[in-house]
């Protein structure tokens, strides 16, 4: 995976960091001057959290959150909930399904995890994402 940025109306790749074959679907759920935070889960089920600092060529460090039962989720959205949460949906394509939970501030495997159940709707489409406003307050890590 690769981060780029927008510069002097081109783009600018900022470093990049392997080792994320095993990730099934990954989503943004915090970002601040120093780091980005991601959430992921892997094909084996594990739920994680990646956080990768801005700072050229850095290593991003993971933590575990949940070590099994994710793996069902092909796809991840996330937006921002209360002072230092996160709203999680998580989109099952071979049901067709969507399950919101509310995710406390991320803190490897003491991070509360709510599930708020099944969301009544149809998942049908290939993809789905999240309109992120310009100044977007993401603080779930």
């Amino acid at each position: 995976m690769y981060r780029w940025v927008a510069d002097n109306g081109g783009w600018r790749s900022t470093g990049g960091v392997g080792g994320l074959s095993t990730v099934k679907s990954m989503a943004l759920i915090s970002r601040t001057a120093t780091y980005e935070t991601f959430i992921a889960n892997t094909r084996a089920g594990t739920l994680v959290t990646v956080t990768w600092p801005t700072s050229y060529l850095s290593v991003p460090k993971s933590a575990v959150v949940r070590s099994s039962t994710w793996q069902g989720f092909e796809q991840l959205i996330a937006t921002n909930c209360g002072a230092n949460g996160t709203l999680l949906l998580g989109i099952d394509r071979d049901t067709k399904s969507g399950y919101l939970y509310a995710v406390g501030h991320a803190a490897g495997g003491s991070t509360v995890i709510k599930s708020l159940g099944k969301v009544p709707m149809t998942f049908s489409d290939p993809q789905y994402f999240r309109w992120a406003p310009k100044y977007d307050n993401l603080n779930g890590a």
